[in-house]
């Protein structure tokens, strides 16, 4: 009886040994798979961050030779301020002190000197030095 009752269960316990490989095999399958694409998103990411630390690198460097040359174009505007308030004041006792001088720098000035000093003193996208309308460079 035995025998028989494990006669019957044997074809059974063999199918249901061939369904659990089955089910075992394409788990592994789809275990190795999720494995594979996690380490290629992995190495993905790292690529990526590689490059933006690389271009945060570049835009910090850009950002110091940006300052630098700021630093620089503030010490030199500083330096021409001072150099146009020294001229300013020389002019200013040169007028207190001399007669002649002072006529001359109360007299009128042409028309387009004055709306180019006027022009001057009003700040500009690139603070450089406006010529007066209808005037050219010296070496023009």
């Amino acid at each position: 009886m035995i025998g028989r009752l494990l006669g019957g269960v044997t074809p059974w316990l063999l199918a249901v040994l061939i369904g659990l490989s089955v089910f075992q095999y394409q788990y592994t399958q789809r275990v190795a798979a999720e494995r594979d694409r996690a380490e290629m998103q992995a190495e993905h990411a790292n690529d990526r961050a590689e490059i933006l630390k690389r271009h945060q690198q570049f835009q910090r460097q850009q950002i110091q030779t940006l300052n630098a040359a700021l630093a620089e174009r503030d010490r030199i505007l500083t330096t021409i301020t001072d150099d146009m308030r020294a001229s300013t004041a020389a002019l200013e006792r040169l007028g207190e002190a001399d007669a002649e001088s002072r006529e001359w720098l109360d007299s009128d000035l042409p028309a387009g000197i004055a709306d180019w000093l006027r022009e001057l003193q009003q700040p500009s996208a690139g603070d450089a030095v406006r010529l007066p309308n209808g005037t050219r460079a010296p070496n023009q």
